[in-house]
């Protein structure tokens, strides 16, 4: 039997109503992976009316596509997103689309629609990361031009001042919000993202943890950005195993060609989308029988997909950077090392618990037991509502 670990539409939300405001559209599960998306389901399934105002027009971003190729001639990057008459557009939007309709509460699953947005309403966001959490942390904000940042700061800032409630799932994301920008902790609350992948029962995969053989190692390694979810990483730990005689297999999901050439034991699925039926059933086949999940990022904001792996109660391997220490507790659901370690640092950790199998069973069950208690969306909804209720009155 199928289930999602959430309860059904409880009585307590049944009577709240909600703007939701994005400017792109959160029903697509593709977007920002899925979060929006679950949100919004989780909102409904507990009964929230929704005043749906996503997407919105974004088309004057490409006044300034100028200056991002100026600045690029400059080899800095900069991004029209954060633009002050960008911001307002996307309020006058939801202004307009929102006059005189009454609801509890204005929700948006990210900071931009917030940030210059003057409407009667009490206003909620979440967010996986501050602005100041991703300067010099991503690749693609690194190098930045010091107008984009003057811009992202004083979005953030704004946002923050204008909402009376600003959501993150980690704790990582919310010192930065107090610590950086100064903000009211009372503002802010720490909420995890769930899993989005369809779960089972306990039984179920209690049953998938129990069947994994001990003949070969299943390592299960996603990301699209090989190089910040660190596949030169995991192909330097295999290798490394493998040279100590561990039977390894490599599943890599999410890119559709390696910067190098793949070892025998290492297969390419290219990227599975979650909308097409097969896809999604390949991915659920491919973290049903994984030992580990092998992802060790070199910046993550949070790690959705870690959240996941535990769902099916798969342990994950990965780093101790951004948000990924609010999901994988070292020595309990996984382990976490800095970015800088070694090969054989991962290699030993990942040994060491595939040559004990009660070792393994402990640390999977673990991982399940934490995505039932925190890791999933019914989770996430419960505290959200908490939050919303109380500054909703």
């Amino acid at each position: 039997m199928r289930r999602s670990g959430n309860i059904e539409n409880p009585d307590a939300e049944k009577t709240m109503r909600a703007i939701y405001a994005y400017e792109f559209d959160a029903s697509n599960i593709n977007v920002q992976s899925g979060r929006p998306f679950s949100v919004l389901r989780e909102m409904k399934r507990r009964g929230t009316d929704i005043v749906p105002v996503f997407p919105l027009e974004q088309r004057l971003q490409h006044l300034f596509l100028w200056k991002k190729i100026r600045y690029r001639l400059g080899e800095e990057v900069y991004r029209p997103d954060r633009e002050s008459a960008l911001l307002r557009s996307l309020a006058h939007q939801i202004e307009r689309r929102v006059n005189g309709i009454a609801a509890d509460f204005l929700f948006a699953p990210g900071s931009h629609a917030i940030a210059e947005l003057d409407t009667p309403h009490p206003k909620v966001f979440c967010a996986d990361a501050t602005f100041a959490n991703v300067i010099d942390f991503y690749d693609t904000f690194t190098n930045c031009a010091p107008e984009f940042i003057r811009q992202g700061h004083a979005q953030d800032q704004k946002a923050l001042m204008n909402c009376a409630a600003a959501i993150y799932p980690s704790d990582w994301a919310a010192r930065s919000a107090i610590e950086f920008y100064g903000v009211d902790p009372g503002k802010i609350h720490v909420i995890p993202f769930g899993a989005n992948v369809e779960v089972h029962d306990a039984a179920t995969v209690k049953g998938w943890i129990d069947a994994r053989p001990f003949d070969r190692l299943d390592l299960l390694f996603v990301g699209r950005d090989w190089r910040r979810k660190g596949g030169d990483i995991v192909l330097a730990v295999c290798d490394h195993l493998s040279r100590a005689k561990v039977p390894v297999h490599l599943d890599i999901v999410g890119v559709t060609q390696t910067p190098v050439p793949l070892p025998p034991y290492a297969r390419l699925h290219g990227l599975l989308d979650k909308n097409d039926p097969t896809d999604r059933r390949r991915l659920e086949s491919l973290l049903a029988k994984a030992h580990f999940f092998f992802v060790p990022s070199r910046a993550e904001n949070y790690g959705m997909a870690f959240c996941e792996a535990a769902a099916y109660g798969v342990p994950s391997v990965t780093t101790n950077v951004g948000g990924i220490p609010t999901i994988v507790q070292h020595g309990r659901t996984g382990f976490t090392f800095a970015p800088d370690s070694p090969p054989d640092a991962f290699a030993e950790a990942i040994e060491g618990s595939f040559r004990s199998l009660d070792r393994y069973r402990d640390l999977a069950r673990s991982s399940f037991a934490d995505y039932e208690k925190r890791l999933n969306w019914n989770a996430f909804g419960e505290r959200f509502f908490e939050v919303v209720r109380q500054i909703a009155g």
